[in-house]
């Protein structure tokens, strides 16, 4: 007997491809790889030689841009956070339909819950094909793997690796074997809409930041602030524990049942929950640093 021919080795950036691979069950490694590291590739590429130099051009505009550590701190943050949140995000956003009946059901307001927890339900949720899932996780791995890189090198603290670390095991899970991608939309695309604001933001911060940036575009940053927390409420305070209800639903749902596919992937399942509720924990701690920060700067206003 002979055994079934694996697909060519690709770049899994277009719908074409992606498509492609579909007919093959779960997106094969080497393309997976492949693909990753032109991501990164392209992410070192928009730091060193496009923001970087762009900057550099710049430094005659004021005397905090004539640092040359300045300069780099807002490289990273624009060149390769800002750009990948929103890739990432717009992918999310242009895929929402797949996950309509969840945020159909949050924004009912207390109307009939839409969300069908059968069966049915959750092997769609957590174990079929999406296009633009698929891509949301390419990108977003390829993200992480430079977030790891770079949280490293600028010794960003062990609570960045860590988060690095799981947002990666997570987004590999749902390349392959390939679980729930319905959820990857919201999780590493919708939802990094309020990392992007986060990442303008961390310009002004004076340890992760430009020290005296606030000084010089104060109105700048307390506009970048405001949007961020909106964002954040919305995003992560909001929508993420909804999403989150249902993703672990589904899981335990799934592994209790007789599903084929919940057998074969169940340590995947559990992981993936593992890595959600890792995520979950540092996002309430992050969100208690936002509001003492907002503490503070109301401290300051007050006098």
């Amino acid at each position: 007997m002979c055994k079934p021919s694996s697909p060519p080795m690709r770049v899994l950036l277009s719908k074409q491809s992606l498509s492609l691979s579909k007919d093959h069950g779960p997106l094969d490694m080497p393309s997976v790889s492949l693909t990753v590291a032109i991501v990164v590739l392209v992410l070192f590429a928009l730091e060193h030689l496009v923001a970087r130099p762009a900057l550099e051009n710049m430094k005659d505009l004021h005397p905090i841009l004539e640092i040359e550590m300045n300069r780099f701190v807002i490289a990273r943050h624009i060149g390769v956070s800002f750009v990948s949140c929103v890739a990432v995000s717009i992918v999310g956003l242009l895929g929402r339909h797949h996950m309509s009946d969840l945020l159909e059901s949050f924004f009912s307001f207390g109307k009939k819950n839409t969300m069908v927890l059968n069966r049915e339900g959750f092997e769609r949720r957590l174990f079929e094909f999406r296009q633009e899932g698929s891509l949301v996780l390419l990108l977003f791995l390829g993200y992480q793997m430079k977030n790891l890189y770079d949280s490293y090198v600028w010794d960003d603290g062990p609570e960045f690796i860590f988060h690095h670390v799981l947002a990666a095991t997570a987004a590999f899970g749902g390349l392959n074997p390939g679980c729930s991608q319905y959820y990857a939309i919201f999780y590493m695309g919708i939802s990094e809409i309020s990392t992007g604001v986060l990442v303008l933001l961390a310009n002004f911060d004076p340890d992760l930041g430009v020290q005296g940036l606030e000084d010089v575009l104060p109105i700048t940053r307390v506009i970048i602030g405001l949007v961020f927390v909106v964002a954040f409420i919305i995003c992560r305070t909001l929508l993420w524990p909804f999403t989150t209800y249902y993703f672990v639903n589904d899981v335990f749902n799934a592994v209790a049942s007789d599903s084929i596919l919940a057998k074969q992937h169940k340590k995947w399942l559990y992981i993936q929950v593992g890595t959600c509720a890792g995520l979950s924990v540092l996002q309430v701690l992050w969100l208690g640093q936002i509001f003492y920060t907002v503490y503070i700067e109301a401290a300051k206003l007050l006098g």
